[in-house]
């Protein structure tokens, strides 16, 4: 039998990270000695957070609050999982292969296709709900496969054996999923093994393994004695009450006020440094002048010019600034009939400065981009670079060609006696947005193209851009992945995360075909083919990659800001100087 222990996987993207470390003085059994007290001081003399205690504050836009480690979507909700709950893996900082955070050890097994996990013994759930165990993962899992789950994460495990009948309801079991311990008196529908005893063991098989499902493991891990209710509809209800093994435990959320967080005492790697964690709810505009005023000890500055110009001028911050992993793209709801013509789709890119806006945006810290994935990742089409520069005349003709007439009385274009006018759905409190939507308005209008914005609050959004049957296009940001699949699968057909409704057979073939595909460099030139594919069909339009600063007050240690990582990936050993 071909078996191997699967300690590290070879990534195909580069890593920038950065590690913000200091001492904080001499310690005694009574705490800082005098030397450490007035090194302390002289670090704080003139910090307007010196007095806001053992609390870190983080502000940022208010998250939507499903604070479910298998249902959120926002990056916003997904600080808030990443104290809560664990993953059965999680990345070294600063290679990004695989390491054991639930899972202390695992096994892969490519002849069989199986992988076996061995759970952390000892783990506490919050709330005194107990020792998670296997069960705990096969709940999960469970969950994931279930006919009612509508997350965006069953992709992720689809390929588990049995898990698509379960799904469709086609079977009342999970056979791929096996854990090693008698059945209870209410057991969940996958495999129970007597050949041994061993509550902390669950094996997966999949058809077939892939490096994705690895990956996978690095979701998080919900508590079967807090979140096994006897509907869907409570479990979802859950989301703004989350129970788990974190490191910290949730206490509150005003909505749209703040998220309030406590350290886990009992917190299987130690407790927290930290008291509490205070998430701030605050808008783009109000950032810095909160950091400014001490009332904040982190925050990610949007790559606007003003803004760091006004952190230069406090001399208690620490900017930090990391190859983001996020990339900003305009995306068309390929369902709405205009936006089916191509020739309408590679006019909107050509006749949009994107290169113009990114410039003046960023002031230069960030580069248009040309794929859902990182730059120097082996998957990242290279050759596409330059395709759709600014070209209004390329746009007018593209137009033309399609039958919209330019009419020199209004300046607009019309076809059958209508006018081509199209509705853009954004974010209210997202300044790129605005400050973008403004460019385009005035692009669009010189090629004869009337541009229509409207603005909601992130939920709202979030619901229109998926249900509205006005919306062409809108505005987007995501976070990548190291794992291609999990940034390819924004267009996938009948993804949950192709809000766009991109459908294209080739497409979807080729990203399966580079899902299963094990060895890297013939996956990176697959996953290549897909993004080829996508610039060539203009689905969405790229804007840029992001070079995020991160602004630390003095007084903060030990933050890890990370591409792939989110800030919260080192709260445990996150500490304040006092």
């Amino acid at each position: 039998m071909k078996k191997k222990k699967w300690v590290c996987l070879a990534l195909s993207v580069m890593m920038v990270v950065s590690v913000i470390l200091s001492g904080c003085g001499k310690k005694s059994d009574g705490g800082k000695t005098k030397e450490g007290k007035e090194a302390a001081g002289n670090e704080l003399a003139g910090n307007p957070a010196a007095e806001a205690g053992n609390v870190l504050r983080y502000i940022c836009t208010a998250p939507p609050g499903v604070f479910n480690g298998i249902l959120y979507t926002a990056t916003y909700d997904q600080y808030i999982c990443d104290m809560v709950f664990n993953r059965l893996l999680n990345y070294d900082s600063e290679t990004m292969d695989f390491k054991p955070e639930l899972a202390e050890s695992w096994e892969v097994d490519e002849e069989n296709n199986t992988v076996t996990m061995h759970i952390r013994k000892g783990v506490q759930i919050h709330n005194d709900l107990g020792e998670l165990t296997a069960e705990d993962v096969a709940f999960t899992l469970q969950m994931l496969c279930c006919p009612e789950y509508d997350g965006p994460r069953y992709s992720n495990f689809a390929n588990i054996v049995g898990a698509a009948e379960y799904k469709s309801k086609t079977a009342d079991t999970i056979t791929g999923i096996t854990l090693y311990t008698k059945a209870p008196e209410d057991p969940l529908d996958v495999v129970y093994s007597d050949e041994e005893e061993d509550p902390y063991k669950i094996t997966l098989e999949f058809a077939p393994f892939t490096t994705s499902n690895l990956h996978a493991m690095t979701g998080y891990i919900l508590p079967r004695a807090y979140y096994d209710v006897d509907s869907y509809d409570e479990f979802v209800a859950l989301n703004l009450k989350p129970v788990g093994t974190g490191p910290m435990v949730f206490n509150q959320y005003v909505i749209d006020q703040y998220v309030e967080l406590d350290k886990n005492e009992n917190y299987w790697d130690g407790a927290p440094k930290l008291d509490k964690v205070i998430y701030q709810c605050v808008s783009d505009d109000a950032r810095i002048a909160t950091m400014q005023s001490g009332a904040a000890d982190i925050c990610e500055v949007r790559n606007v010019d003003e803004d760091l110009v006004q952190i230069d001028e406090m001399n208690f911050v620490t900017v930090d600034s990391v190859q983001g992993n996020t990339f900003a793209f305009i995306r068309f709801r390929m369902d709405q009939e205009l936006m089916q013509d191509i020739r309408i789709r590679q006019a909107l890119a050509y006749a949009f400065d994107r290169a113009g806006f990114v410039e003046s945006y960023t002031g230069g810290r960030s580069t248009l981009t040309y794929a859902p994935a990182p730059k120097d990742a082996g998957a990242y089409p290279s050759e596409d670079e330059g395709m759709y520069p600014y070209d209004p005349d390329k746009a007018a003709e593209l137009l033309d060609e399609a039958g919209w007439k330019l009419n020199e009385s209004d300046g607009y274009r019309y076809k059958d006696g209508k006018k081509l006018t199209l509705n853009y759905t954004g974010i209210s409190e997202n300044k790129n947005d605005s400050m973008k939507t403004a460019v385009m308005i005035e692009n669009y209008k010189a090629v004869g193209i009337e541009l229509i914005a409207t603005f909601y609050d992130w939920a709202t959004y979030m619901d229109t851009v998926r249900t509205d049957d006005k919306t062409h296009i809108y505005g987007y940001a995501w976070s990548m992945s190291p794992d291609n699949y999990q940034n390819a699968v924004l267009f996938q057909k009948g993804s949950l995360l192709n809000d766009g409704q991109y459908d294209n057979p080739e497409y979807d073939t080729l990203l399966e075909e580079a899902r299963v595909e094990l060895d890297v460099d013939k996956s990176n030139e697959l996953y290549k083919q897909c993004f080829h594919i996508l610039n060539e069909d203009v689905p969405v339009i790229y804007m840029n990659d992001y070079t995020t600063p991160w602004v630390i007050n003095n007084r903060v240690k030990n933050v890890i800001v990370s591409t792939f990582l989110p800030w919260t990936y080192n709260i445990k050993n996150i500490e304040i100087v006092q």
